[in-house]
C-alpha cells in the first residue's frame, strides 16, 4: 500500500511541475528541440537559468528571437522644415530600415519539459503550436481590422478636424497592431495569412493621418523667453505631431517661464529657481492640456544654471506635454 501511495505522489508532482526531471542523462530536446517538437507543427526554443522561472523567461526570449530574423520594417524618416514670416511647417515622411526587435508580444506560449543539469541549472522548453496559435492570431487580427474599419468610417463623418485627427490616429494604432500580428502569423502559420489580410492600405491610412495633421494650425505664445529657446521647443513639440504653426488656429499654446536668481551661493555654485505654466486650449477656449513644473537648478555660472533650468523644462514638455496631449486625443474618441 505504501509503495502505491508513493507512486501516486510522484505522478502528481510530475503533473504539477510539467514533467520536471533532475536525474539521468541530458534529454534530446536540450541540444536539439526540433527532434522532439517537429518544425512543421511547432515553433520551439530552449532556455536555461538558475531557477525554473528564469529558464522560462530565457526560453520565451529565444522564441521571440525567431521572429527577429523574419520580421523587418522598411521605414526611413525624412524630416523637412519650411518657415516663412507667418508660418512654420515641418513634414515627416517614412521611407528607412528599422528592425523590429524582440520586445514583441507573442501569444499562446507554452512551457513543456524541464530538466535540471548536474550543475543545478534549469533547462525549459517553450513552444507555440502552429495551427492552434494561428486560430488565436486570426481572431486578434480580425478584431483589430474591425476596429480600424469602424474608425475609418467614423473619421469621414467627424464634425471637426481635431476629432477627425484623433479618430485616424486611433485607426493607425490599431492598424499597426494588426500589421505586427500579421507579420507574426506569417512566421507561425504562413498559409493562414491570406485569409485575414486587411482590405485597407496601411500606407493610405498613414497618409490620411498626415494630411489631416497638416490641417491643424497651432498658435504659440511664450512669456519670459527672450532667447526664444522655449518657443523653439514648443515648435518642435507640435510639429512632431505633424501640425502646422499658423492661423486660424485649432489649438493655442501659451506658456509663462520664470527663471530667477535665488541669491544663494554655495560651494561655488549659483542657484536659480524656475517655474513654468503651459496650457493648450482649443478653438472654443477650453483648456485641454496643462503642464506645470517648478524647482531649482545650480551651476558654476548664472548662464549655465539658466541653461540647465531650460533643459529641465524642455524635458518636462516633451514627456508630460506629450502624455497629456495624447490623453486629450484619446478622450475625443471616448466621447463618440
Amino acid at each position: 500500500m505504501m509503495w502505491k501511495i508513493g507512486i501516486l505522489s510522484l505522478l502528481g508532482c510530475c503533473l504539477l511541475t510539467g514533467c520536471f526531471s533532475s536525474k539521468g542523462r541530458e534529454p534530446d530536446w536540450v541540444a536539439n528541440p526540433k527532434s522532439v517538437y517537429p518544425e512543421e507543427r511547432y515553433l520551439v526554443a530552449v532556455g536555461a537559468g538558475d531557477t525554473r522561472r528564469s529558464a522560462e523567461n530565457s526560453a520565451a526570449a529565444s522564441l521571440s528571437r525567431i521572429f527577429e530574423s523574419h520580421i523587418e520594417s522598411d521605414e526611413r524618416l525624412l524630416d523637412q522644415t519650411h518657415e516663412t514670416g507667418s508660418s512654420f511647417e515641418r513634414t515627416t515622411d517614412f521611407s528607412a530600415d528599422i528592425n523590429i526587435l524582440s520586445s514583441q508580444t507573442l501569444y499562446n506560449i507554452q512551457y513543456a519539459e524541464s530538466w535540471k543539469d548536474p550543475s543545478g541549472r534549469y533547462h525549459v522548453v517553450a513552444y507555440l503550436n502552429r495551427r492552434e496559435t494561428a486560430e488565436i492570431y486570426r481572431d486578434k487580427i480580425e478584431e483589430q481590422t474591425t476596429r480600424v474599419n469602424f474608425l475609418r468610417a467614423t473619421a469621414e463623418t467627424a464634425g471637426d478636424v481635431l476629432t477627425r485627427y484623433a479618430t485616424l490616429r486611433a485607426a493607425n494604432t490599431h492598424a499597426h497592431e494588426a500589421d505586427l500580428l500579421l507579420r507574426q502569423l506569417k512566421v507561425i502559420y504562413p498559409r493562414a495569412v491570406g485569409d485575414v489580410t486587411p482590405g485597407y492600405s496601411l500606407n493610405q491610412l498613414r497618409k490620411a493621418l498626415a494630411d489631416t495633421a497638416k490641417e491643424i494650425k497651432v498658435q504659440i505664445t511664450v512669456e519670459g523667453d527672450e532667447d526664444r529657446r522655449m518657443t523653439a521647443t514648443l515648435q518642435d513639440f507640435i510639429t512632431r505631431y505633424g501640425f502646422v504653426i499658423g492661423r486660424p488656429s485649432a489649438l493655442d499654446m501659451t506658456a509663462r517661464i520664470d527663471v530667477d536668481d535665488t541669491g544663494e551661493r554655495n560651494q561655488g555654485l549659483v542657484f536659480v529657481r524656475y517655474e513654468m505654466l503651459l496650457q493648450i486650449t482649443d478653438a472654443q477656449g477650453d483648456v485641454v492640456v496643462t503642464v506645470r513644473d517648478k524647482g531649482r537648478e545650480a551651476h558654476k555660472t548664472m548662464e549655465s544654471a539658466r541653461t540647465r533650468s531650460f533643459r529641465t523644462l524642455e524635458n518636462s514638455i516633451r514627456a508630460n506635454g506629450a502624455r497629456r496631449l495624447d490623453r486629450y486625443f484619446d478622450s475625443l474618441i471616448d466621447q463618440q
